[in-house]
């Protein structure tokens, strides 16, 4: 699918990621089918935090687009998109030239942490350094160097301490997808069964996160 073919009025996510964390905006298409010096285009409507507009030509890092079909049960996702805040009208023009990928719904939002860890791999005991990327009360992703194997299916212990809320957590996951970040590094996705003190974390974190969105601008 192209990006100019989500119809109008559809919801959509731009999220941008940084090196370890990600932003997510939501917003609506307010005109599908056209056609830009970037390539194929849509056009949405603007993000607001306390009714200001939030300014996307601010933000750095790559940008993605993910959009659910009505009924879909895996979202279209676009990488490498350009998107450009227009001052004048007021809207967002969001162009790529390539087709989507299909990626599988997620059952709960994540929450971008960007803490450091140590993982132990239940096929070699030994304990690797990383980064929670983001965290979920169903799933987590951490961002390290590469192992020499592949570990999908593994148990991953992930341990880490967030000295801002004085609290460390162990978090037994299990390795359910890889993905390519940068040269050497990988994204290793991971489901988890959360315990109450960790599912209370991570909604202090969320509503801490939403209320950090009001200086994007």
């Amino acid at each position: 699918m192209y990006i100019d073919e989500i119809p109008a009025n559809s919801k959509i996510t731009i999220e941008f990621n940084y090196v370890t964390k990600a932003t997510k905006l939501e917003t609506t298409v307010k005109k599908a089918g056209t056609t830009g010096k970037a390539g194929k285009c849509v056009i949405a409507e603007v993000a607001r935090v306390d009714n200001k507009i939030v300014n996307i030509n601010n933000f750095r890092g790559k940008i993605s687009v993910r959009f659910l079909s009505p009924g879909a049960k895996r979202y279209e996702v676009w990488k490498q998109v350009q998107v450009k805040y227009d001052r004048i009208n007021k809207e967002y023009v969001i162009s790529t030239p390539k087709a989507s990928e299909k990626h599988e719904r997620r059952s709960s939002p994540r929450v971008p942490l960007g803490l450091a860890a140590t993982v132990q791999v239940e096929s070699d005991g030994r304990r690797h350094n990383c980064t929670i990327r983001d965290i979920s009360k169903t799933g987590i992703g951490i961002r390290m160097e590469a192992l020499d194997y592949n570990p999908i299916g593994q148990r991953f212990d992930i341990t880490f301490t967030d000295k801002v809320e004085f609290v460390t957590f162990t978090v037994h996951s299990r390795c359910v997808r890889v993905v390519d970040n940068e040269d050497s590094i990988k994204i290793y996705g991971c489901t988890i069964k959360a315990t109450q003190d960790i599912l209370a974390y991570i909604q202090k974190k969320k509503i801490k996160y939403n209320n950090s969105l009001k200086n994007a601008q």
